[in-house]
């Protein structure tokens, strides 16, 4: 005979754990976003005394307006890491200065934090309003740097900038969300994909100085449909500018071929400060671009040719399972 008491009781115990549990996880996510949103629930008055009591050093690199996104980005990590370790906070500034983000209108916001969070969530606005111990910092590509050269081969460098920029330069909770709901969209529920990322032909014709030199495109297709070949991948992600790289790649793997926002990347990368395009503009593109990495990144095998962007890529990730880089 069954003991109806005692499974009562059982589930009533069962109930009561989850609960728990499920009260616990609900209390600790309140703390993050309190903490993660409002400098941990401080009050204004709290805040503003954390601010003075803090040193910061604000970043700008000053010497490169045309540069892309993720040479900014592989720069600040190395000019965070240095700070750090100075003592100081480092924020990081894109708008005091003419570049192609704010199209050389230095009253914009800080087109930085719109993708990124500063380090222990500070914001440029609310350092320079509530902050008696500024110092201001000329950042230039650093040995401390991540390596274009060596970071795509070297697990431990991998790892600690990996971890690096989740500490101290994450990419903004709702970008993340939104690449994630990219990728299942674009690939379901399968995890069997081949990243590819390639220059276009207006960043070969411009041959930027100290700048790798790119593989032909016959070359690149000929490596793709080798590894598919021997993987057997669901699907390929192409991430290119270039539209004859585009059609090349759409006409020999038709329907496994998945692309973001194809008609926005027809603007071309290789642009510079100059190029009449509007800021909201630029910045849609540029949001583009990191959706662009971010999903590279969470694919299981890539190929790439060197730039800033690929090794971005190589930090973000989890890990790949094979690898194809283009010396």
């Amino acid at each position: 005979m069954t003991d109806i008491s005692s499974d009562n009781n059982n589930i009533y115990i069962i109930i009561t754990k989850s609960l728990l549990i499920i009260i616990i996880i609900a209390f600790i996510f309140i703390f993050y976003q309190n903490s993660h949103n409002n400098k941990y629930g401080l009050s204004l008055e709290q805040k503003i005394k954390d601010y003075k009591s803090k040193t910061f050093s604000i970043i700008r690199r000053t010497g490169c307006p045309n540069c892309g996104f993720f040479s900014f980005y592989i720069a600040h990590l190395g000019c965070i890491n240095e700070l750090l370790s100075e003592g100081t906070i480092p924020i990081i500034d894109l708008k005091s200065f003419p570049n192609i983000y704010n199209k050389g209108n230095t009253n914009t916001k800080n087109q930085w934090e719109l993708f990124f969070y500063q380090p222990y969530n500070y914001t440029l606005d609310e350092v320079e309003k509530y902050s008696d111990n500024i110092n201001y910092y000329k950042c230039v590509p650093k040995p401390n740097s991540p390596n274009e050269n060596l970071i795509y081969y070297n697990k431990s460098l991998i790892s600690f900038w990996h971890n690096f920029a989740k500490s101290y330069s994450p990419i903004k909770n709702e970008i993340m969300e939104e690449a994630a709901f990219i990728f299942k969209k674009l690939f379901e529920n399968s995890k069997n994909i081949l990243g590819v990322k390639l220059k276009g032909t207006d960043y070969i014709s411009l041959k930027p100085k100290y700048r790798y030199f790119q593989p032909k495109t016959e070359q690149i297709k000929l490596d793709v449909i080798e590894m598919n070949i021997k993987y057997k991948y669901d699907f390929i992600f192409l991430s290119t500018e270039d539209e004859l790289i585009k059609t090349e790649f759409v006409q020999e793997f038709g329907n496994k071929l998945k692309l973001l926002n194809p008609n926005l990347e027809k603007k071309k990368l290789a642009r510079n400060i100059n190029l009449k395009r509007k800021i909201y503009e630029e910045l849609e593109f540029t949001k583009n671009y990191i959706l662009n990495v971010i999903i590279l990144s969470k694919c299981l095998d890539i190929i790439t040719s060197r730039c800033c962007g690929a090794a971005a890529i190589f930090i973000l990730t989890n890990g790949f399972r094979h690898i194809r880089i283009y010396n």
